[in-house]
């Protein structure tokens, strides 16, 4: 019985020291930690639904049509609740105006560069930011015939400014899988109404469109 109680007591002690022995091993050297990512690049691309409008003191003409966008990424976060992000997408934007005599549909092709500032709650992210846009090509289409939107020459009273400058307000939610959607709205605020000297000098246009994205994200990861 004394010999039981002995063993037993033995085989304690040496599952306690076990134990401990494999709390108290250290991190092996040479392994580093890995360290949370906080920076990425990615991809996006979806529909836009757009708005053209026209406007003096007293009456606006507008119009809408949908359109396509494209763009790449790259996100920097602060902290846990912050992060910046800058986009660079092509976007079509226009409308389709029906006048009193006549339907212009005017498809706009720019080149935008938002900068955004938005607020993290886990996987959401919200905010918003200045929008500085350039149309690299534009055409209004009447009748069969398409005409530069940039030229007074063809579109006349019509004719547009390249450089728009507005904002960008989004929201958007990412999915573990690195697979995210995108909801943004991007109106402008600056006057990109150019015309032939035949139109009063008061009246302005700007466009506006909103976009539905589905994104996908590339960690960035850097060596100390």
């Amino acid at each position: 019985m004394r010999r039981f109680v002995l063993c037993a007591l033995f085989s304690a002690v040496l599952n306690c020291t076990s134990a401990q022995v494999k709390k108290l091993v250290p991190v092996q050297p040479g392994i580093p930690e890995k360290k949370p990512v906080t920076e990425w690049i990615g991809i996006f691309a979806g529909p836009n639904f757009n708005s053209l409008r026209y406007h003096d003191n007293t009456t606006a003409i507008e119009g809408t049509n949908a359109g396509l966008h494209g763009g790449v990424f790259y996100r920097k976060d602060v902290n846990k609740n912050l992060c910046f992000q800058l986009w660079l997408l092509f976007s079509m934007r226009g409308g389709e105006i029906n006048d009193v005599d006549s339907t212009v549909n005017a498809t706009l092709s720019y080149l935008e560069l938002p900068i955004n500032v938005l607020y993290v709650h886990k996987q959401l992210s919200i905010g918003g930011g200045p929008n500085f846009c350039y149309a690299i090509g534009g055409k209004f289409a009447s009748n069969g015939a398409k005409r530069n939107a940039y030229d007074p020459s063809e579109s006349f009273e019509r004719t547009l400014k390249r450089f728009e400058v507005g904002g960008n307000f989004m929201i958007a939610y990412q999915f573990k899988n690195h697979v995210s959607v995108i909801a943004n709205f991007s109106p402008g605020f600056t006057n990109i109404y150019k015309g032939d000297h035949s139109a009063p000098a008061n009246v302005h246009a700007n466009t506006s469109t909103f976009g539905v994205s589905l994104g996908y994200r590339f960690d960035i990861t850097r060596e100390d």
